[in-house]
């Protein structure tokens, strides 16, 4: 019956071509839309058609199937007067496989039986699309209540002057209305900011994410548009909106407001979603966390106004007073907590106006998760001994992608599976990619096929093994697309199928585990792991360094931070800036643990058997720092004093004097100053001081003083005894030339 369905109707369509005048070449079932915005899809310099089902993806018996047919042309030349045939795909689509070859066929893959020809309304100028609504009658798709229920593919194929444009296959869902055994679909969202190289999203990011139409807002509302779906959030987005106290933007506050009201089941990842695998593959004994956020806290924004009341008694443990936010109502679709075990209320501090209440890490962290033991790997790249490092960190079910398992049954398994060290819950991966393809569709015919598509698959497991109920688990992508604009839309669309239920996280976790599938670990690429592995050694050594500060925290808790934010999971879609990132902090700490220097060099002479030798400290720091100074000679020519412990005040110089006792005669001596840690760990490499020892110059030169003492002093004597006799010599001559003359008168 249906072949001769299929003639008659191309038949009677080809009459219409020949014998209708051109002005009324559209039938009554087919309406058309032109537009000149070609789409954003389309590659360049090809001809693209998509056909979706126009309302719904669920075709019951007696309707008419209703299509719509788009063709973008983004050639340069117009596609002259055709046609578009519809057609049926033989066999219904009762496996992934199936589904998968129909919609992404080889070349010459056959098309099925043709059920509908629609002519053109006109041409298609170059970069313009056209819509079709497309009407195929209950007859013509002849599919009755004798055939299977099950996904069936469509396929449009546009002709023109005989010549086949381009092709495009979509899918339906064939339903009797009868009984189904609906596939549980649980939804993970995460919430996460552009990878960055700093541990905290400044104030001017939090407001442009946070704004209206800012990131943060559109994946906050596609959250709370789908309530059974899951939050994951990066805590980063909370610490920094908090640490950020009167001088948070008004916007970033109000934010935060929405997530502590929405329903959803939240849970956290890991601060500024830093790869929890590629830390464990890199060597971290246990994942990283923040350790302090004191250094970036400013304490005048942390004063209690004068209008803020004082907070009541509360016996709540996880109700943490934050000034800069309000406190998270307990609207949570979970189960409550259980209550603490305590008889006696706890009372919360008073807050008088005017105090300065500074949030500790806690505080800052704080949040009311439905649980904080999940880890959520990168896809496909979590490797055996990473469910160790995830299990020792207290996160004992790990979420996986089906590229980390292997699966031994032909039928479609539960989300959940058993791990050794915990549960493990799997994502459906073609799942989620037609379902985030649609979530990201910029153009409604994008969203009705990607829809379809994932109706379909989800039709497929109900189908497949009808007396065994499924919960499937999908997750959106963690690098924040700005473009999932549609997550409510596409999840109700799924959710309103008598084969798919909305479920909650808490559903997959109780899901029997599957029995026929294995974890299959996954290793991450060399080189990223060697580069995390030198991060983690950099900030072991920076915590070395910092000991020798007053306060350790003010170099590594920013270095901490730092240190997560740049094993973000999204960062491996931009590899070689994440390596320059990765190099120039490595720079940057080098810098660092370098500020504090000896700054003397040589030459320098020592003469005697005991000298102080005065060496300059320098340090670069803006903190003081307490340094032990230890002095190797190159031989035994200088025997050095005791190691010397010094206070260096910041960005200043210090010197310290050194006692030096010179043991073996003249020579040269190459003195290697090292600075340590009070723990007796190196700073830095020695520095050579290169001195010339002259030991025997003392007593040469004091023979030269006595001599020249000597001579000092045995000169003056002669000069006074000479001076001497002069004077007797000249009063003598005095006292002689008056008796001389007074002879001279005589005679």
């Amino acid at each position: 019956m249906r072949p001769f369905t299929a003639f008659l109707v191309g038949f009677l369509t080809l009459a219409a071509l020949v014998f209708a005048p051109s002005q009324s070449l559209r039938p009554a079932s087919a309406q058309s839309e032109n537009s000149t915005t070609p789409s954003a899809t389309t590659p360049a310099d090809t001809v693209d058609v998509t056909v979706s089902p126009r309302e719904s993806s669920e075709l019951l018996p007696g309707q008419d199937l209703l299509l719509t047919v788009a063709v973008h042309n983004n050639t340069d030349a117009a596609i002259p007067l055709g046609r578009v045939d519809v057609y049926l795909a033989e066999l219904a689509l009762t496996t992934r496989a199936a589904l998968d070859n129909w919609l992404r066929p080889d070349a010459d893959a056959n098309s099925g039986d043709q059920v509908m020809s629609v002519p053109m309304a006109g041409i298609i100028a170059p970069g313009a699309s056209t819509t079709i609504s497309v009407t195929v009658p209950a007859d013509s798709v002849g599919l009755t209540e004798q055939n299977a229920w099950g996904a069936r593919g469509i396929a449009a194929i546009l002709s023109a002057d005989d010549v086949v444009q381009a092709e495009g296959r979509g899918t339906f869902v064939w339903s009797q209305g009868s009984a189904m055994t609906p596939v549980a679909l649980a939804t993970i969202l995460p919430i996460t900011t552009p990878a960055s190289s700093t541990g905290l999203i400044t104030a001017k990011a939090l407001e442009s994410y946070t704004s209206s139409v800012g990131l943060l807002s559109r994946q906050l509302d596609g959250a709370i548009d789908a309530p059974t779906a899951t939050i994951a959030i990066d805590p980063q987005i909370i610490a920094s909106i908090r640490v950020l106290g009167t001088a948070a933007p008004a916007s970033a506050l109000a934010w935060l407001d929405r997530l502590a009201a929405a329903s959803n089941d939240i849970f956290p990842l890991s601060y500024a979603d830093a790869d929890i695998a590629l830390q464990a593959q890199a060597g971290a004994a246990t994942l990283l966390a923040p350790t302090s956020f004191d250094p970036a806290i400013d304490a005048s924004r942390f004063v209690v106004p004068s209008a803020t009341p004082i907070p009541e008694t509360s016996t709540d443990p996880t109700d943490v007073p934050i000034v800069t936010s309000r406190t998270k109502a307990q609207t949570s679709s979970s189960p409550p907590p259980p209550p603490p075990q305590t008889l006696t209320p706890t009372p919360t501090p008073t807050v008088e106006p005017g105090q300065t209440v500074i949030p500790s890490t806690s505080d800052l962290l704080s949040w009311n998760y439905t649980s904080t033991a999940i880890a959520w790997p990168a896809a496909g790249q979590a490797a055996r001994t990473d469910l160790d490092v995830f299990a020792a960190s207290g996160l004992t079910t790990t979420i996986l992608s089906s590229g980390n398992v292997e699966q031994s049954d032909v039928f479609t398994p539960n989300t959940a599976l058993t791990l050794p060290t915990g549960l493990g819950l799997v994502s459906d991966s073609p799942l989620s990619a037609a379902i985030r393809a649609a979530a990201e569709a910029t153009t409604d015919e994008e969203w009705r096929v990607n829809v379809a598509e994932a109706a379909s698959l989800l039709a497929i497991v109900s189908a497949e093994n009808p007396n065994a109920a499924r919960t499937l688990l999908v997750t959106f992508d963690r690098s924040s697309p700005t473009t999932a604009t549609r997550v409510g839309q596409t999840l109700a669309a799924l959710d309103g199928a008598a084969w798919s239920n909305a479920a909650s996280l808490q559903s997959a976790l109780a899901a029997t585990p599957a029995t026929t599938v294995n974890f299959q670990g996954e290793a991450i690429d060399s080189n990223r792991v060697t580069l995390a592995r030198s991060l983690l050694e950099r900030e072991g050594a920076l915590a070395e360094f910092a000991t020798i500060l007053a306060n350790p925290a003010a170099i590594t808790a920013p270095a901490r931070l730092d240190l997560l934010a740049l094993l973000d999971t999204t960062w491996t879609t931009q590899t070689s800036v994440w390596e320059d990132q990765v190099r120039a902090s490595l720079a940057a700490s080098f810098d660092v643990m370098h500020a504090v220097t000896v700054t003397t060099r040589g030459p320098i002479i020592v003469v005697g058997s005991k000298v102080d030798l005065r060496i300059t400290l320098n340090n670069a720091l803006d903190q003081a720092v307490t340094v032990r100074t230890e002095i190797v000679p190159s031989n035994g020519r200088l025997v050095v004093g005791d190691t010397l412990e010094t206070i260096i005040q910041p960005n200043s110089a210090q010197a310290v004097s050194v006692p030096l006792s010179a043991a073996v005669g003249n020579g040269d001596v190459v003195l290697r100053v090292t600075l340590f840690t009070l723990n007796g760990t190196p700073l830095g490499q020695p520095a050579p001081i290169d001195v010339s020892v002259r030991a025997d110059w003392e007593g040469v030169g004091a023979s030269i003083f006595a001599i020249l003492v000597i001579g000092f002093f045995g000169f003056g004597i002669w000069r006074n005894i000479v001076r001497r006799r002069r004077e007797r010599a000249g009063e003598a001559s005095a006292a002689a030339e008056p008796a001389k003359a007074e002879a001279e008168a005589d005679v």
